[in-house]
């Protein structure tokens, strides 16, 4: 009982450090104190998912497997691009040096960034679907959650800091859902 609370606080903590991230954005970069809380964020979130997998895994035992090794790897970007903001800053590069240096190393660029940050939009959608069909939470909230998803990558892309944060508060308020029924959640629901 106390760790899937502890589980559902993290469904929270970590998207509302994400969602306070565009607040520090300087010029459409995350910048340090930006991508700082968006790689602080990765912990609690994914921990709060793991609660989730438990969850899931009764009744997806492969699906949900596979969907947990999503969220890892879609984590890992979203880490890896918080720490290229902090990065970019702290050693003053600035966006176009950064690009070129990205031409330089293209096999680990497109590995890190470019293959496992999109997973994460990927494992946001499957987790809406998964929630859809299992009634874990009702289904306007899977419908929020893959909303939430869709928009996740549009925020990011525009580099607009209203967008995101719009985005971001759209993915707070999904996973708000989402852990107030893992709070509540009965143990023999999680079978």
């Amino acid at each position: 009982m106390v760790v899937r609370r502890l589980e559902s606080l993290g469904l929270i903590i970590g998207p509302l450090l994400f969602a306070l991230s565009p607040l520090f954005w300087i010029d459409g970069h995350y910048g340090v104190t930006g991508g700082l809380l968006i790689a602080i964020a990765a912990v609690p979130w994914v921990y709060g998912l793991i609660g989730e997998y438990n969850a899931l895994r009764p009744r997806f035992p492969l699906l949900s497997g596979l969907w947990m090794l999503l969220v890892l790897i879609g984590m890992f970007g979203t880490v890896a691009f918080g720490l290229q903001g902090v990065f970019e800053s702290v050693f003053g590069i600035a966006e176009f040096r950064s690009l070129a240096t990205f031409d330089i190393y293209p096999l680990p660029v497109a590995i890190v960034l470019i293959l496992a940050g999109p997973l994460f939009p990927v494992a946001l959608l499957s987790l809406g679907a998964m929630h859809w069909w299992t009634g874990l939470t009702p289904r306007w909230s899977a419908v929020l959650l893959v909303f939430a998803a869709a928009a996740f990558p549009v925020a990011r892309i525009s580099r607009s800091v209203p967008v995101a944060f719009i985005a971001d508060l759209v993915m707070l308020a999904a996973f708000c859902v989402v852990a107030w029924f893992a709070w509540h959640r009965r143990d023999e629901e999680s079978i």
